[in-house]
């Protein structure tokens, strides 16, 4: 039979998520599936195990039996399919293809969505997916059902264990032995590996809400929200631990939170990780989300690198981390790429490499996260709008502004010399997003009084915005 696929909400720039089954259903999976197959097929990529795909999912109750559906449709195909098993993090998934030089991967995956949620992270050759990519899927009018399987599937049960064994050797002089650290994977793939690899590191190991389950019952999947991680705080204090560490549901980013119960956010983790990665003095780049601090760029330039502003997004962020050899890239939500790893993002890996750092400084984390400077910006403030109103808010805010330097990268950035103004569209909702940031307190508020005298139909929201921001 042929079946056609509508570009339904399902389909994002670069993956497929959504609520099941209104949006992410079995049928469809089975359908991409087979798109999916034909482009692997299709594809040719020198150095790269041909026809290869190696899939995996996370530990949502929905994940087995898309990841079935995914492998029926994948099947029609001649494909060497190699399947690590039900909840694998998606790191050891980007490991395991790595490891086998394998031309693709399919992870059924809704990362740090809501537990009713899920998805699809997809990779044919070395470079992330495009928004191009993603399309052609949504467009697929080919088979689907009533062939005959083709591919040869096989199993990769142990590929965790040898991951983790790969890990624990790397790090096994780290020093790490002499750190108290909270580790929290929040019911997601990490549960159970990464306070593994910390004890067998020889770390005094606190482990919370330990226990993949894909329900998430103990805290929200997502990471990156502070709100998420009261709890890694609480007990970071209450027992006198060096950091904390947590993961989101999937296993593919993190927050780190110092001595004193503070979540470090993106741009403070990067200021206190990137003097470890860039040692040697490099002028290589590092990439950061154009939604990044300013305390950021600068401390990358103290180091003697290169700050490169990227379109914020997983698969935009890596490829440019690739595509510029870059030793890092930085991204808001939590993702942490290493060019030691190949622009790979894997928490559990950059985590290691922090403690390590740290176990060989005589000053702890929170004192670290102390000496850095202050940083005066809001988080994004997200305001429902209709799709014509942000067209007009994107387009006129350049003619508003005209005493800055306009970037037009992701969006609209507007940039003074005190301070920078991000208008962009989401790509997940019908909103627009804005974030500010100053030099100074001052700085910050006199750029939102500039906005909302141009624009006051964000009043509300900007006031609220800048008057919960602390330094």
């Amino acid at each position: 039979m042929t079946s056609t696929v509508n570009r339904a909400a399902a389909f994002k720039d670069c993956d497929i998520r959504g609520p099941y089954p209104e949006e992410v259903s079995d049928d469809l999976f089975e359908v991409v599936g087979a798109a999916y197959g034909a482009d692997v097929t299709a594809g040719s990529f020198p150095g790269l195990q041909e026809r290869m795909i190696v899939i995996g999912g996370d530990a949502r109750e929905t994940t087995p039996r898309l990841k079935t559906r995914l492998t029926d449709g994948l099947a029609i195909h001649p494909l060497r399919i190699i399947d690590l098993g039900a909840r694998v993090p998606t790191p050891v998934i980007y490991w395991a293809k790595a490891e086998l030089r394998a031309q693709a991967s399919a992870i059924v995956t809704a990362s740090h969505n809501p537990p009713h949620w899920n998805g699809l992270k997809v990779m044919n050759g070395d470079r992330p997916p495009r928004p191009e990519d993603i399309a052609r899927l949504a467009a697929y009018d080919g088979e689907v059902g009533g062939q005959r399987p083709r591919a040869e599937v096989t199993s990769w049960p142990g590929a965790t264990e040898t991951y983790i064994g790969r890990l624990t050797e790397t790090f096994a002089e780290s020093g790490i032995d002499g750190l108290h650290v909270v580790i929290d994977p929040g019911n997601g793939c990490q549960s159970g590996i990464a306070s593994r690899v910390y004890r067998a590191l020889g770390a005094e190991v606190e482990a919370l809400h330990d226990r993949a389950d894909g329900r998430f019952p103990d805290r929200h999947p997502d990471c990156a929200v502070p709100e998420n991680l009261t709890a890694v705080c609480a007990a970071v204090r209450e027992r006198g631990a060096d950091l904390g560490i947590a993961f989101d549901g999937d296993g593919d980013r993190l927050a780190a939170v110092d001595g004193k119960g503070r979540v470090l956010g993106s741009e403070r983790l990067g200021m206190v990780l990137l003097p470890a990665i860039m040692e040697d003095g490099s002028s290589a780049p590092v990439v950061i989300d154009i939604k990044c601090s300013m305390a950021l760029e600068e401390c990358i330039e103290k180091l003697g690198g290169r700050a490169i502003r990227s379109k914020s997004g997983h698969a935009y962020m890596k490829q440019v981390v690739l595509d510029s050899g870059a030793v890092a890239g930085i991204e808001v939500s939590g993702h942490v790429f290493l060019g030691e790893l190949d622009g790979r993002d894997d928490p559990l890996h950059t985590s290691l490499r922090l403690c390590r750092y740290l176990a060989a400084r005589e000053r702890s984390l929170a004192e670290m996260v102390d000496a850095l400077p202050p940083m005066y910006m809001t988080p994004d403030i997200r305001i429902a709008m209709d799709a014509p109103e942000i067209d007009r808010l994107l387009t006129s805010a350049p003619e508003a502004f005209s005493d800055a330097r306009i970037e037009d990268l992701d969006g609209v950035r507007i940039v003074w010399p005190t301070g920078w103004l991000l208008i962009r569209r989401s790509i997940t909702e019908p909103k627009v997003t804005l974030r500010m940031e100053g030099q100074t307190q001052q700085d910050l508020e006199d750029i939102s009084e500039r906005v909302v005298g141009r624009f006051p139909e964000l009043t509300t929201e900007v006031k609220a915005a800048v008057a919960k921001t602390v330094a």
